[in-house]
This record gives structure tokens, sequence and C-alpha cells, in this order.
């Protein structure tokens, strides 16, 4: 299984658990805040590997402007994309990165 199989799938997991958590809570009125995070210029996976995405500094900034709007799923950049994308662009982002 390639890294991104396992990084893909972890990613799928965090957010049916999230979801399903917050359904769950709902209820009881307890909140369950999402960070989706992009990919980010750091150097997981290799030195110069994400040199092209945001930087780390970018994204932490947006998450607290979120927070303080009082957002439930705070997104960044591509990460909000995805998050409202159609069944066709999921699949198409999917090929793309494991072609």
């Amino acid at each position: 299984m390639q890294k991104s199989q396992v990084y893909s799938a972890t990613k799928a997991f965090f957010r049916s658990f999230t979801l399903s958590l917050r359904h769950l809570l709902k209820e009881k009125n307890i909140e369950v805040v999402e960070i989706i995070p992009p990919a980010l210029n750091t150097d997981l996976g290799g030195i110069g590997l994400h040199d092209a995405h945001p930087s780390v500094s970018s994204f932490i900034e947006s998450i607290f402007e979120q927070l303080k709007e009082g957002k439930q799923e705070l997104t960044f950049g591509t990460s909000e994309t995805r998050l409202n994308a159609s069944a066709e662009e999921l699949r198409n982002h999917f090929n793309a990165m494991h072609s």
C-alpha cells in the first residue's frame, strides 16, 4: 500500500468520525470542531517536496480567525474547495493524487 492511499484513508476516516461525533453530541449541546488542513509548506515527506504550498503560519492565522467566527469546519485554501466539492470533483482529485 502506498503512502498516499493511507493518507487518503486516514483523512476520510477523520472526516466520517467527526461528522458522526458531531451528530451524536448535538443533543448534549457539545460542539465538535473539525480542522481540515490542505497540503502545507512543510518538510513532511522530504525537504522541498511541499515548497509550492501555503505556509503553516498563514494556515494557523486562518484557523484562529475561523474559530473566532464560530465555524465548525475549519478549512484553508484547497481544503475549502474539497469540502464543498461534488462527487465527480472528488473523484478527479483522488485520481490526480493516485496517478
